[in-house]
């Protein structure tokens, strides 16, 4: 136990040192909300310019996980795997499990804080939101995001085990994610239908705004989309897992 915690201490040290993190995870979001805000509200009738800025707000808050998580941990694996880093922790009694877990925990806590101080940004610069419940289902829905993006870019490390290639199909998967979701000025139902789809369908970011704004609003939820969206996602990043230890199995 005092070595995992050991472990996690260093993660933890790592990551708040670690200039990627903060300017695309923590930075990034509270930058896109204020200036989205300042440029879309001014067509907004009245009657809806708190509901528009909520859907702003939730919108962005999943690029915490994703920069942080999904392009953070990837960048910083594959440099450790180049580096021969987990094969000189195993020499001295750390297991890769023990590396894994204690990586995973600190971008739970990772998560926790930027999503804390994205949210004290966005209610300094006007955010109104009367339903407190939010908060708890909104940050319990990013953390298992992050988990299912941590796998994934744990998987992308494995395939390739180099920092360069790693790098570029994260950054490539992350802004896919991005157009998708409707987070580049065109909402995800305006897109050509087959992306579209994937959008709304087989990933869960659309989805999430729509839940939790619907949650604000007090309007009916959507439980069975939240559910297949999530599990979707996780499916296509777990096959994505099995092949990257099929790729290892047949290397070694």
């Amino acid at each position: 136990m005092k070595r995992m915690n050991n472990l996690i201490k260093y993660e933890l040290k790592s990551l708040s040192r670690n200039g990627f993190n903060w300017a695309f995870a923590i930075v990034m979001p509270c930058v896109l909300y204020y200036l989205i805000c300042l440029s879309v509200l001014e067509s907004v009738p009245n009657q809806i310019f708190n509901q528009v800025k909520i859907e702003i707000f939730l919108g962005f808050s999943t690029v915490i996980p994703l920069a942080g998580v999904l392009l953070g941990n990837a960048a910083t694996y594959s440099k450790e795997y180049e580096e021969g880093v987990p094969k000189r922790m195993m020499l001295f009694g750390i297991s890769k499990k023990d590396t894994i877990i204690s990586k995973l925990v600190s971008q739970i806590v990772f998560i926790i804080v930027a999503i804390a101080i994205y949210t004290i940004f966005a209610i300094t610069v006007g955010l109104q939101i009367d339903n407190f419940l939010l908060f708890p289902v909104m940050l319990a829905l990013l953390i298992i995001q992050g988990m299912v993006e941590f796998i994934l870019a744990y998987s992308i490390v494995n395939i390739f085990k180099k920092f360069g290639p790693t790098f570029a199909i994260s950054m490539g998967i992350y802004f896919f994610i991005f157009i998708v979701s409707g987070n580049m000025g065109i909402k995800a139902d305006q897109l050509p239908k087959a992306l579209a789809f994937i959008g709304e369908k087989m990933l869960p970011f659309v989805e999430f705004t729509k839940f939790n704004t619907n949650l604000v609003l007090g309007n009916s939820l959507n439980y069975k989309m939240l559910i297949m969206t999530n599990l979707s996602f996780a499916i296509i990043v777990f096959l994505i897992y099995f092949v990257s230890k099929l790729i290892n199995k047949r290397m070694n």
